[in-house]
């Protein structure tokens, strides 16, 4: 059976069905990167040490990082583990993960927010009718608030928000879809979002471009800002920010984040 067949048919339906679609999106990228390796279409019969080691091995040698490595490891070997628990493959897999070096979160300090919300104020332009400038300054606002996700906050709708200022994240937006999330905003967030709630709309921050797009004007806000651009200075520096100075406030980061 070929790998793809049995990923659309069997295993996403039954393992996947309430993942996010950007989850089910790096799968499809997983098998599909797997078959680059093996240049034709993979079936389940490829699922051996000795390839997936030696597809781990190409993306090595392409400098990947250690990371996105071992992400390409885990997805193919749920997959793989998944067959072998059905019967649908005999053995299980046993390939080692790569050394990943363990990095100190990184996050801004107060300083560097203040220039990154002064960097918002120079934004141009309008989104779906809202101010580009108060759109990136609300978003950084909410973002020190409730440490959430970026995917999470970009879904939200007025209708998470009371007029207590309590926004309730539902499970079904936040990573995991098990835990709603309750946050008190503060007068100055309140505040924004009051000045950004005209036109009237469903999402608080409509974003009508593609996400590249979003990332591609976060950088140059970073940049107007002085600050890093690189790949662990987005949005999540943001959620370990707030989670840092939470903590430092006598709060407890872990259940902040709704770690384990």
């Amino acid at each position: 059976m070929l790998l793809q067949h049995f990923f659309e048919t069997v295993y996403l339906p039954l393992k996947l069905r309430n993942r996010s679609d950007n989850t089910v999106r790096l799968y499809r990228y997983s098998v599909r990167c797997f078959e680059a390796t093996l240049q034709r279409p993979a079936t389940l019969e490829d699922l051996t040490d000795t390839q997936v080691s030696m597809h781990l091995a190409r993306l090595v040698a392409e400098k990947r990082s250690p990371y996105t490595v071992n992400k390409e490891r885990s997805q193919l070997l749920a997959i793989w583990s998944f067959a072998a628990r059905k019967r649908y493959v005999e053995k299980f897999p046993d390939v080692e993960p790569e050394v990943a070096p363990k990095r100190v979160p990184v996050a801004w300090l107060e300083s560097d927010m203040l220039r990154l919300v002064q960097a918002c104020h120079a934004q141009a332009g309008y989104y779906d009718g809202v101010p580009a400038a108060m759109w990136w300054i609300a978003l950084h606002e909410v973002c020190w608030d409730t440490a959430e996700r970026i995917g999470a906050i970009r879904q939200l709708t007025w209708e998470h928000l009371n007029s207590d200022g309590w926004l309730i994240v539902p499970a079904e937006l936040r990573k995991g879809k098990r835990e709603d999330k309750c946050f008190l905003l503060g007068p100055d967030t309140l505040g924004t979002l009051r000045a950004i709630s005209l036109p009237e709309r469903r999402l608080i921050f409509p974003w009508p471009f593609s996400q590249t797009y979003l990332y591609y004007i976060y950088k140059k806000i970073l940049r107007r800002a002085g600050l890093a651009t690189d790949s662990r200075s987005k949005f999540h520096r943001l959620r370990r920010t707030a989670a840092s100075y939470y903590e430092a406030a006598g709060g407890n980061a872990t259940d902040l984040l709704g770690h384990a």
